[in-house]
Parts: structure tokens; sequence; C-alpha cells
């Protein structure tokens, strides 16, 4: 075995090995006689924003030849997300069943939508998820290889900041054509549809999943969600939101999870700041962005992408003076993009995205409770992972062991997002 391979079998996957990055760089390159040169790693994270992993960037150099018999140098820099060694950390976040997930949505339920969208449009309506070298699943060797797209100049955006107009608007558009190729799919192949789409398996709110997240979500993240709107709005407010609890909440994020409406497409399901990577001009201007981590991929409505994204990663100055633009920029993109694809464009009418939108807004509330208490975490509060050790599982709720928070700010920002939903009817 290879110095290589070692390396790579140690880092990444004991299945990930040098012969199988010669034989992708010969398909991607369309070039023979590969010879791997170099492989350096560069192993820098943010603690607390991989917990459903662990990311290694590397750089593969390479020589190989052409079909003229010219010799190509080859300069590609990949990104992996593998299985800890941590026996536990697997256990206490269920990591085969995300990973298993996510390498379906790429192997599978992407590469069909990705098919269906390049037979209508050459060139693709939406290239804006990076490519996929890799994904391998057999519950114990798991690994995710996409290409890096730091080096073209693409960074994540700061995790505890709302976006701003730019920021938002971009994102939505990404959210409409990629959901706009889901509806398009079924519309025209509903059985090649149904097909990419029952290969994904919920991997957050199912019935069998209730005991794993149930204390912490009526523990410590409610006593959080409580303390804010508590002290920061009037008596009425806390009572919805006691409410809201006492009807089985967890059980209605389930059957927002498993309707399968008329508005069901492939939606990305993890739609929070982490999950995006922003390139800027030189005036920090957004110009375009990438979707990554796939992990709870879904076939579910389209509002659940929607809700839980702007209920996440923007604050109520935005959400007040631009959300019904935002909600009609997503609208007429979705049908321009329906029309690309030879749909339809009376398959979303703006009136049917608005009902749909309030009919379910309270699954963006339960994602964004968590989200937003995460990203609102200072660094020296996030979870050490590496402090899970063992081999059995432990509490999600001693792992994520969080407080109601002292800054009102931060307070304010959780009580905003329940506000907004009170006082448009959502819940």
């Amino acid at each position: 075995m290879s110095s290589f391979s070692k390396d790579l079998q140690s880092v990444v996957s004991p299945k990930f090995d040098e012969n199988l990055v010669i034989d992708i760089l010969q398909e991607i390159f369309n070039i023979n006689h590969v010879v791997i040169t170099d492989i350096t790693f560069d192993n820098q994270y943010k603690k607390g924003d991989s917990y459903l992993g662990v990311v290694t960037r590397f750089t593969v150099k390479a020589t190989g030849v052409e079909k003229d018999g010219k010799t190509r140098e080859i300069d590609l820099p990949l990104i992996a997300k593998g299985l800890p060694a941590s026996v536990a950390r697997i256990k206490t976040f269920r990591l085969l069943n995300f990973f298993a997930n996510e390498v379906s949505f790429y192997n599978k339920t992407w590469k069909a939508m990705n098919e269906f969208q390049k037979s209508k449009v050459p060139q693709g309506v939406f290239n804006d998820i990076p490519l996929c070298i890799a994904a391998f699943s057999d519950g114990a060797h798991d690994y995710v290889i996409l290409e890096d797209i730091s080096p073209k100049g693409y960074g994540g955006a700061v995790r505890c900041s709302g976006l701003d107009f730019n920021h938002t608007q971009l994102i939505m558009r990404l959210f409409a054509k990629f959901h706009a190729i889901g509806l398009a799919f079924k519309d025209q192949q509903p059985k090649q549809f149904e097909e990419a789409a029952n290969s994904l398996e919920e991997t957050y709110f199912s019935e069998k999943f209730r005991k794993w997240y149930i204390t912490f979500q009526t523990g410590p993240m409610y006593d959080v969600i409580h303390d804010a709107v508590n002290k920061q709005l009037p008596a009425s407010y806390l009572d919805k939101l006691v409410e809201l609890f006492k009807t089985d909440f967890f059980g209605t994020l389930i059957y927002h999870c498993e309707s399968r409406g008329p508005l069901a497409v492939i939606t990305h399901g993890d739609a929070w700041v982490p999950n995006f990577m922003l390139k800027y001009d030189e005036n920090k201007i957004p110009l375009s962005a990438y979707m990554i981590d796939f992990q709870l991929a879904r076939c579910a409505s389209l509002a659940l992408d929607i809700t839980f994204f702007l209920y996440s990663c923007t604050e109520q100055s935005l959400r007040l003076k631009y959300w019904d633009s935002l909600i009609e920029d997503y609208h007429n993109t979705f049908v321009q993009t329906l029309v690309q694809l030879g749909s339809s464009p009376q398959l979303l009418t703006l009136d049917n995205l608005k009902a749909e939108i309030k009919r379910c807004a309270v699954f963006g509330i339960g994602m964004s409770m968590e989200a937003i208490v995460m990203s609102l975490l200072e660094d020296d509060e996030a979870a050490d992972l590496d402090m899970i050790q063992g081999d059995d599982a432990v509490p999600l709720e001693s792992v994520w062991n969080v407080h109601p928070f002292k800054s009102e700010e931060k307070r304010q920002r959780l009580a905003d997002m329940f506000k907004h939903a009170v006082d448009n009817g959502f819940i």
C-alpha cells in the first residue's frame, strides 16, 4: 500500500484509497496513466459546525496523459466528510442515518434530478451544488467527497449574524431553482421522481426518533425559548408557545415531514447559514452561492425550506420590510425555471405559495428554534465533540446543554421569530 493510500484511509475512510482517486481523476479529466504526485491535508473548521461528520480538506496533485499524448498536471482541491473515530459520537448523533441519507441524495436523488434538468436544458438551470466526486455508505466506513469550492472564492457567512437582503434574496433564488427542478421532474416524469424521492429516508422528525430528540426539545431548548418569549414579549405570546408544546409539537413536525401534497419536492432540509457557501465582489456584495450538506434532505413541501431559512437566517427588521417581496421574487424565479424545464407556470401560483407557507410555517419555527439557539452560542459554549468518548450514546440534551441567554439581544432574536409567526397567523 502506498503512503498516499495510507493517508487517505486513515484520514478519510478505510474504503477511500489512491486507486479510487486515480479512477476519479481519469473520469473527470478524461485522461489516462494518472500518477498521484502529492496529497496535502488541511483540517480547520469551527467547533460546533460539524456535528454530523468530520470534515477534512485536502488537495490532490497528479499528472496524466491526454488523448493527444500531452501530459497534463492536475491540482484538485477536495473536501471530505467522514465518520469520526468515536463510537459514542456516531451513536449520539445517529451519524449512520445521516450519512446513508446524504449518500443516497448524491448517488440517486440529485443524480436523477440533474439528469432530468440536463435533458431539458443541457447547460442546466441550477448548478449550485458542488460536484460530488464520490459518496459511499456501508454503515461503518461512510464518506462523501466533494470538490472544494473555497479556492474559487467561496466561503461561509458569519454564523451568528442575520443575513441582509442581498444574501437572503440570492439564497431564496437558489431554493426556487432547486425546488422547481423537483416539481417539474414530478410533473413530467412522476414515476422517476418517486423513485428518486423514495431513495431518501427521514433522519430527524420520525416517530422512531422521538426518544432521541424529545427530551432536548421539551427540556433545555424549550427553556431557552420560553425564557426569551416570557421576557421579551407580552403574555399572550407566551400562552401561544405553551399551547404549541402542549399539542405534541414533535408530532406536528413529523406530520409536515411525512406529508406529500401537490407542492412536495426534494427539499434541502437543513436550510440555515452554515450550509451555504458564498462568493463576494470587492464591495462585499454576494455574487453567487452554493448549497452544501444534504444529510436532512427529504421529499416534503417546498415551504419547509423557505420558512426554516427565513426564520433561522434573517432578523425581524428584514422580515417586516421584505417578507412579501422575497416570497414574490422566489415565485418569479420558480415559475421562470418551470418554463425553462417545459412545465406550466400554473403548477405554482403566488396565492398557492403563500397559502402553503402559512400552512407549513410551524415547521420553520420548530427547526429555527434549534438553529437560532445553536447559532447564538459563543465558541466556548459550543459542544466539544471530542469529549464524547466510549462506546455508548450520550443523551442529546447532555451534549447540547443550552441555557437561557443572559443577553437581551439574543433573547430578542428568538422572541422576534415567534412574534412574526403569531402576528401573521401562522401559529
